[in-house]
């Protein structure tokens, strides 16, 4: 068996010019081994002792991406080297290797390797290059802006790009430098700076420079590592030629420069990316998957929502009305108070595809409830009734005041947050303003059903909160989302998803008058009885159609960056390698959370498309 392990060495190429003795000491120490179809030679993340010679059969090459999907690397048969990489770098597996079908190998344990590359310059040399191509390759398929580009030719990408390790406190990009590199975090962190001022920080997954290669100015930040990190670096010419070749590519760019720097242009020789980044938001909704050509968006949790606060509250009423126990109608009160607004609430969140954590939420509902309701009592007190010698609302003149005073009060909290046009996307502006229309109506309506049951009328409180429970879909939530809206279109009337700025700025006017107008119709009193209750329905009803189309919108322009920033999103949520547990499954297909943003993206998305930055794995909502 000796001699013909030895006679395999021979023949096989990486070992060409190794003297046979050194072949047959490497010999005496090697076993074969054998191992079935779906068996694991190597696990990924574990010490590296061996490595193996296959012959027979076909393995497969696996790595984990930073999201927790497992990437192929590779399909090696016959006479492949697998497992070296671990023993030329002393570090952990880099990737975990499984059995196609039945495969026997040689394994070589790392003295008999470490024998054989001082005795062959050519075996040594052969196996570095053959693992730093392997490295950069593994690196690049784990979290890449390059995931667009087929697997065979990412092996190419590989060849054209430098590794280089940076020491802590280097300074790897000065601002002002010309525009000739382009650079992949492959392990580590940086800091961007600007001025002498933090910008950001980037990790693993994440790149820099490539603004000032879109664009061919000078470089508009500096980079500095904030530990010992690893790059791969690529030159203008390859990256004008990769993004010349592969249309995906240009398309992610375009929204990358979008994201980052919407203020700057692309540079005339890439004329068509901004036209690719359109089409390819068109495109995306034409591509057919299990979802029906959308991504796929956080479950329905408001229903669950619904049983539970809706049975809390039949429960309290109950109660209250059984027991006429001060504690019961206190408990009726709150809840009936708030089991319409919250819902409100969480319903239009699920429609939203990048959203932010439900802390986030409730910090603008109780905002609004702190802030904005006491603002529209005062006003409204001094300044609206205290003035007119009717406070009915059979007058015009009245609802239409207090729907002014009222909606910009609510506004002001929705000022505040979208200020600056820090929220990129439409559906923002219409959660966080469905978000403080609900705080105000959530305290509205404890107000209204105290102000019955402080007089001992427990029937008449409770039919308040019901009718305002059922009818809360129709009000406040509903008016302030789409006056939010209008506020979001001033901010972003320059954002490239906008075809004319003057459009943006007729809906920044028209929305919030709508809003207004809705409002002030919701309250005027010209009609009474039954019709009285179907003006106000048909009133709603109008409003549930704007916001309609204004979710609609939004929707598909979220759908559209997360698609043109990540490609590939509805071809990979398929089959699974084997390899995690349930408990690791199940957060992989958890909503990622991007830890520069805090924004939800879906997982299997590899880029967040608010900021830009890699996801990764474990960065999940609640």
């Amino acid at each position: 068996m000796s001699f013909d392990i030895v006679e395999f060495l021979k023949n096989h190429t990486l070992l060409h010019g190794v003297p046979e003795m050194e072949l047959a000491k490497a010999a005496s120490t090697m076993q074969t081994v054998r191992f079935t179809e779906g068996e694991w030679l190597m696990h990924e993340g574990k010490e590296g002792h061996h490595c193996y010679f296959v012959l027979e059969g076909t393995v497969q090459v696996h790595t984990r991406s930073l999201i927790g999907k497992q990437v192929v690397l590779a399909e090696l048969g016959y006479g492949a080297l697998i497992g070296e990489i671990a023993l030329i770098r002393n570090e952990k597996r880099t990737a975990g290797i499984r059995a196609l079908n039945d495969v026997t190998a040689l394994c070589l344990d790392r003295a008999a390797f470490e024998k054989l590359a001082e005795a062959s310059p050519h075996f040594h040399e052969s196996m570095t290059y053959a693992a730093e191509l392997r490295m950069k390759h593994g690196m690049l398929s784990k979290a890449s802006i390059w995931s667009a580009i087929p697997d065979s030719e990412l092996r190419g990408l590989a060849e054209i790009t430098v590794r280089r390790r940076v020491k802590r406190g280097e300074t790897v990009l000065r601002e002002g430098d010309p525009a000739d590199t382009f650079y992949m975090i492959s392990s580590g962190r940086f800091e961007l700076r600007s001025a002498s001022e933090r910008r950001t920080v980037l990790g693993t997954g994440d790149y820099f420079g490539e603004i000032a290669m879109l664009t061919l100015q000078p470089q508009t930040v500096s980079a500095v590592a904030l530990e010992d990190s690893e790059l791969l670096v690529m030159g203008r010419t390859e990256f004008q030629a990769i993004l010349s070749y592969y249309p995906p590519v240009r398309r992610q760019f375009a929204e990358v420069l979008r994201i980052r720097r919407p203020d700057l242009s692309m540079d005339a020789s890439y004329g068509s990316l901004e036209k690719d980044g359109q089409e390819a938001a068109v495109s995306s909704r034409r591509v057919p998957s299990d979802t029906g050509g959308k991504v796929s968006r956080r479950p329905a949790r408001w229903i669950d929502l619904l049983f539970v606060l809706g049975g809390a509250f039949v429960g309290c009423t109950v109660l209250a009305v059984w027991t006429q126990h001060p504690l019961w109608r206190i408990a009726a009160l709150l809840v009936g108070g708030m089991v319409g607004p919250v819902t409100f609430v969480a319903y239009v969140r699920s429609s939203q595809l990048l959203g932010f954590s439900p802390a986030r939420l409730a910090s603008v509902f109780l905002s609004s409830a702190a802030v904005a309701v006491p603002l529209a009592w005062m006003a409204e007190r001094h300044w609206l009734f205290a003035r007119t010698d009717s406070a009915g609302f059979s007058e015009w003149t009245v609802p239409l005041s207090v729907a002014f005073i009222e909606e910009a009060a609510k506004l002001i909290v929705c000022a505040v947050l979208l200020r600056g046009g820090r929220m990129r996307f439409l559906m923002d502006a219409v959660v966080f303003g469905a978000a403080a229309g609900m705080g105000f109506a959530a305290i509205e309506s404890i107000v209204y059903g105290w102000s019955y049951g402080g007089q001992g009328a427990t029937g008449d409180m409770l039919a308040v909160l019901w009718v305002r429970t059922l009818l809360s879909p129709l009000g406040h939530g509903t008016w302030t989302a789409i006056a939010a809206a209008g506020i979001w279109y001033g901010y972003n009337r320059r954002s490239a998803a906008l075809a004319r700025g003057s459009r943006a700025w007729l809906l920044a006017l028209a929305l919030p008058l709508s809003a207004v107008l809705l409002h002030m119709l919701w309250d005027y009193h010209f009609m009474v009885g039954i019709w009285r209750m179907l003006s106000m329905v048909t009133v709603g009803a109008g409003g549930l159609l704007i916001l309609y189309l204004l979710i609609r919108k939004g929707a598909r322009d979220e759908d559209m960056a997360v698609t043109a920033l990540n490609p590939l999103l509805q071809h990979e949520a398929a089959d699974e390698a084997p390899g995690l547990g349930e408990q690791q499954e199940a957060k992989a297909r958890s909503p990622l959370i991007c830890s520069a943003c805090r924004t939800q993206s879906p997982p299997d998305a590899r880029y967040c498309a608010r900021c830009g930055q890699a996801l990764k794995l474990g960065r999940q909502s609640g």
